[in-house]
């Protein structure tokens, strides 16, 4: 074996235990069926950007919302923290907010937090900032995994709901890659 495969057999390695490791603690965590989301007091949407680089409306940011509305029409929870960023032009929790209000969620049952800019922070802030025990996470799929094995380090009882992934091909090839890179820095963070 060359000197220089050693580094990449090492991160392949990485790469594939951690994302085994986050897989595992996901199974019977996550649900498609709406009517099979246990009902918990709090939700937690977790934000992402409304409008592409290319300034069309995101498939990912609409499916969400679109998640997050049919659990609060099906009275799977009370209350929802819409959890996102703020950056030059753009206002993710507030941006949620509109948007399901828009869709009959009551501005009373939303809860803002504007400084989720990184799935952990949404997640250490749920349970330490907004003092919820156990909750209904919304992404997609591929990032559900991911929220629930962080928020078995912050001793949340969490259960998530996936949205729709994007119908274009070329942005779930990105996002699962970087999700997939994002899985090794998770493990690091909070350990098995």
């Amino acid at each position: 074996m060359k000197l220089t495969s050693i580094p990449i057999a090492v991160c392949l390695l990485g790469t594939v235990t951690a994302n085994i490791v986050v897989n595992s603690f996901a199974k019977g965590k996550i649900f498609d069926n709406v009517a099979d989301v246990p009902h918990r007091n709090v939700a937690l949407l977790l934000g992402t950007a409304p409008i592409t680089q290319s300034g069309n409306p995101s498939s990912y940011y609409v499916n969400r919302i679109e998640a997050a509305a049919q659990l609060y029409h099906a009275g799977k929870y009370d209350h929802i923290i819409v959890s996102g960023g703020v950056y030059d032009e753009c206002n993710e929790p507030e941006s949620m907010r509109n948007d399901l209000i828009q869709r009959g969620v009551p501005n009373s049952v939303i809860i803002l937090d504007y400084e989720g800019d990184r799935t952990i922070y949404s997640i250490e802030r749920a349970k330490n900032v907004f003092h919820a025990d156990s909750i209904i996470i919304i992404s997609q799929e591929f990032h559900n995994k991911r929220a629930i094995y962080q928020a078995r380090h912050y001793d949340l009882d969490a259960v998530a709901f996936n949205a729709a992934d994007s119908p274009y091909s070329s942005s779930r090839w990105k996002n699962h890659l970087r999700e997939y890179l994002a899985r090794i820095k998770a493990v690091l963070e909070v350990g098995f």
